[in-house]
C-alpha cells in the first residue's frame, strides 16, 4: 500500500510526500490532534463507524515564528527569488515555456515571467490561494485557464527542471512554477499571503491507521476504546 501525508497552508497543498514519511521539523509533537466524526448509520444498530484523521496543526504566526527561528524569513525568500530567476532568464527564447504549440502564449508567459517581481509573484499567489485554484484542480478540469498569467503559472506544471543547467532549480513543493525551490521558502512565501489565524497541518492519518511509521506509536490510541473517539 502506498501511503501519504500532505502538507497545507491555509487549506492549501504546499507537499504531498508518497511512500515514506518525512518529518518536517516545524511541526511539533504538541501540535498532533485527532480528530473523529461519525459516519452514516451501519444496517446493524450495534456497530458504529468512526472516520479518524491525525493531523499536526498550528496557526500560520506559530509556523511563521518557528521559520524565522530556524533562519527562514522573507530575507531569505528574496535570496532565492534572485537566484532562481537569474537562472531561469538565462534560458533562450521562451525559456521552459517552449512547449506551448502557441508561441504567442509561450512568449506571453515568458515576458510576464522575466518582468514580475517579487511583490508580483505574492500578488499572484494570494489571488491564487483566493480562488483555490491548484495544479491538481486543473488537471481534472476544476478550473479554467486563470486570465492572470502568473496566476496560470503559479497554478500549473511549468517549470525549469527539465533543462539540463537548471536542474538545480527543481521545486520541492507542489506549486512548481512559483520562482523559489526549497519548501521552506515556498512556506515563507505561502505564510506572506494567509491571515495569522490560518490554519497550517500536516495530514498523516495513513501513516498512523496502517502503521507504516513508529514515529506514531502515540497518536494510535490502542488502548482506548473506540466509542469514546466521539470525545475528542
Amino acid at each position: 500500500m502506498t501511503c501519504s501525508s500532505e502538507i497545507t497552508i491555509g487549506g492549501h497543498e504546499l507537499r504531498v510526500m508518497r511512500y515514506s514519511y518525512t518529518v518536517w521539523e516545524h511541526f511539533k509533537a504538541e501540535d498532533r490532534v485527532i480528530r473523529a466524526q461519525a459516519l452514516p448509520a451501519h444496517p446493524r444498530p450495534n456497530i458504529h463507524y468512526m472516520q479518524r484523521e491525525f493531523v499536526y496543526s498550528a496557526t500560520a504566526e506559530v509556523l511563521r515564528r518557528r521559520l524565522a527561528r530556524a533562519g527562514f524569513t522573507r530575507t531569505t525568500l528574496e535570496q532565492e527569488f534572485l537566484k532562481h530567476y537569474h537562472a531561469v532568464c538565462r534560458l533562450p527564447g521562451t525559456m521552459f515555456f517552449d512547449r506551448y504549440p502557441d508561441a504567442e502564449r509561450a512568449q506571453a508567459r515568458a515576458d510576464a515571467f522575466r518582468a514580475a517581481t517579487l511583490d508580483d509573484w505574492l500578488e499572484a499567489l494570494a489571488k491564487t490561494v483566493e480562488i483555490g485554484v491548484t495544479r491538481v484542480g486543473r488537471n481534472a478540469f476544476e478550473f479554467t485557464q486563470p486570465k492572470n498569467i502568473l496566476v496560470d503559472i503559479i497554478s500549473g506544471s511549468d517549470s525549469p527542471d527539465r533543462w539540463i543547467d537548471c536542474r538545480h532549480l527543481m521545486p520541492q513543493h507542489s506549486f512548481c512554477g512559483f520562482p523559489c525551490s526549497s519548501l521552506n521558502n515556498m512556506a515563507v512565501a505561502m505564510l506572506e499571503v494567509v491571515p495569522g489565524d490560518a490554519l497550517c497541518e500536516q495530514e498523516v492519518t495513513m501513516f498512523v491507521e496502517f502503521k507504516g511509521d513508529m514515529t506514531f506509536d502515540d497518536m494510535r490510541l490502542l488502548k482506548k476504546p473506540q466509542a469514546q473517539y466521539d470525545d475528542i
